[in-house]
C-alpha cells in the first residue's frame, strides 16, 4: 500500500469512528393496549452511587420535558442532596414522593458497559528485509511511513442506559427504553446525549397525555 494510500485509509478510519460516537435508542417498549394517562407530578430519578452524575442526568431530562410542559421534578430537588443507593432506604424515598404528591416516576440507571479499548504498539525497530532489490528512495518512500508508525488505540466504550416510567400509586411499568452511548467524553456530554434521545423517545411513546392536547 502507498504512503498516500495508507493516510486515505487512515482518514476514512477516523471518520468512521466519529460518525458512530454518540447515543441513540436500541429499544423501547410500551405497555399493551395503552392509553395515554395524566399526571399530576413525575419526578425524574436518577439510580446511582454518585449522587452528582444523578443531579447531571436529572437536571438534562427535567429541562427537556418541563420545556416540553410536563409536570416534573428532578428527584434531587427532595431528596437529601448525598442520597444515593446505600445512603437512603426506599421506603424513605417512598414517604418524600407521597408527601411531595408524586404519581409517576421517571427513572434512569446504568445496565451495563463494555470497554473494549486496547493499546495496538506501533512497529518502529521491527526489521524484514523482503525489498532488497528495490531502491532506497522508493523502499522509504512506501514503507517508512509503517515501520515508523505510532502505536494507538482501538476499540471503544459502550454505555448502556435504561429509563422507566412507573405509575407510583400501582408501581405499573408504563413505558421503557435502552440507550447504547459510544465514546462520549464527558458525563456531560452523556447527559445531554441522553436526554435528547430518551425524551424524544418518550414523548413519541405517547404513555402520557401531552401538556398541548389536555
Amino acid at each position: 500500500m502507498s504512503y498516500k494510500k495508507g493516510i486515505g485509509v487512515l482518514v476514512l478510519l477516523s471518520l468512521m469512528m466519529a460518525c458512530s460516537t454518540g447515543t441513540k435508542v436500541t429499544g423501547s417498549w410500551t405497555r399493551l393496549e395503552h392509553q395515554p394517562e395524566s399526571f399530576k407530578k413525575i419526578v425524574i430519578l436518577g439510580i446511582a452511587h454518585n449522587s452528582e452524575n444523578r443531579r447531571i442526568f436529572e437536571d438534562q431530562v427535567e429541562t427537556r420535558l418541563e420545556n416540553k410542559g410536563y409536570p416534573v421534578i428532578a428527584a434531587l430537588d427532595l431528596l437529601p442532596p448525598k442520597a444515593a443507593i446505600g445512603t437512603i432506604t426506599r421506603e424513605i424515598v417512598r414517604d418524600i414522593f407521597i408527601s411531595a404528591d408524586i404519581d409517576a416516576v421517571f427513572t434512569m440507571s446504568m445496565r451495563h458497559m463494555e470497554d473494549t479499548r486496547r493499546y495496538v504498539p506501533g512497529h518502529g525497530g521491527y526489521y524484514m528485509p523482503y525489498y532488497y532489490n528495490v531502491p532506497f528512495y522508493d523502499y522509504y518512500g512506501g514503507f517508512n511511513s509503517y515501520y515508523y508508525s505510532p502505536g494507538y488505540y482501538t476499540g471503544s466504550v459502550q454505555v448502556y442506559l435504561e429509563a422507566n416510567l412507573f405509575d407510583f400509586e400501582s408501581g405499573e411499568l408504563l413505558w421503557s427504553a435502552q440507550t447504547k452511548t459510544v465514546d462520549v467524553s464527558s458525563i456531560l456530554k452523556m447527559a445531554e446525549q441522553f436526554a435528547d434521545v430518551i425524551v424524544e423517545d418518550f414523548i413519541k411513546s405517547d404513555v402520557v397525555v401531552a401538556p398541548q392536547s389536555k
